[in-house]
């Protein structure tokens, strides 16, 4: 019987255990010139380890992000939180070879401060030449850019930026202040107009959208708004696989495909 996502996939991906155990993980290749599936897994993985809450947010949750990423292979250079915004943040480096760094931005939370983050698009970015973005997205990249900056200077390997969701969009807008080896996002919502999106041309950005995730089809083009990057679509091998009384009463209690599609597991399990 196929797989279906639960709301607790969707709404709370930092209380899972499974982390870098759900499919063989191959090895990282920091030279890679273009979309990379084994990097994508990778990086959707840390997006996903991001959401587990640790001693910096006063959290003994066992086992630790901490301990799970050392058991991956990687160690923590700097955890970033903005009491102001809510925005999180992790810089986690690779302990073997190949050597490589990864900035990766938590995304949207149950918590009011995420759900103003999101809304606060401002006005539609319609100006034609000029580079506009979100700015619920600015805002809270502003609110933690000095610390990170600062800690993305002391890395002397190549460095990956990638996200989730609300984390997708500020590791995007990171790439016009900090060019990085590359950008991989997973179901990023839309952050700025076409002069934003131009701007970020001689930027490798890898946009992975899980099948119907309604979050990327957000805010609307009629707005302004335009996606960046080289869009990578994963299928769900499971789509119909639920028939009958027994698949209705699964799909009745679970959340709705467009919903589901956005959950960070669901990234992880359909990247090959």
């Amino acid at each position: 019987m196929g797989k279906t996502t639960s709301w607790h996939d969707l709404l709370h991906p930092g209380d899972a255990k499974d982390f870098f155990l759900r499919q063989p993980f191959p090895s990282f290749d920091p030279a890679a010139t273009a979309y990379n599936g084994g990097n994508a897994l990778w990086l959707a993985e840390l997006s996903r380890i991001v959401y587990r809450r640790d001693i910096e947010e006063n959290v003994d949750l066992k086992p630790t992000r901490t301990n799970l990423l050392a058991q991956a292979g990687f160690t923590q250079r700097a955890f970033f939180v903005s009491q102001e915004t809510d925005t999180q943040a992790m810089l986690v480096e690779s302990v073997a070879q190949p050597v490589f760094a990864a900035l990766v931005f938590r995304g949207t939370e149950q918590k009011i401060k995420d759900f103003v983050t999101d809304l606060e698009i401002g006005h539609p970015p319609l100006a034609e030449g000029i580079p506009e973005v979100h700015e619920g997205f600015e805002e809270a990249l502003d609110s933690i850019w000095q610390e990170v900056d600062a800690a993305l200077s002391a890395i002397a390997c190549p460095v990956f930026f990638t996200g989730h969701s609300l984390g997708a969009a500020l590791a995007t807008l990171a790439a016009t202040r900090c060019l990085p080896k590359a950008v991989y996002t997973f179901g990023s919502p839309r952050v700025g107009n076409d002069a934003f999106t131009t701007s970020l041309r001689n930027v490798p950005v890898y946009r992975v959208v899980d099948d119907q995730d309604v979050v990327t089809t957000l805010p609307p083009k009629a707005l302004g708004f335009r996606h960046a990057g080289e869009a990578t679509v994963l299928t769900d091998p499971h789509v119909n696989s639920l028939h009958g009384l027994i698949g209705w009463l699964r799909r009745l209690f679970k959340p709705p495909k467009p919903l589901a599609d956005h959950a960070p597991i669901n990234y992880v399990d359909r990247i090959s």
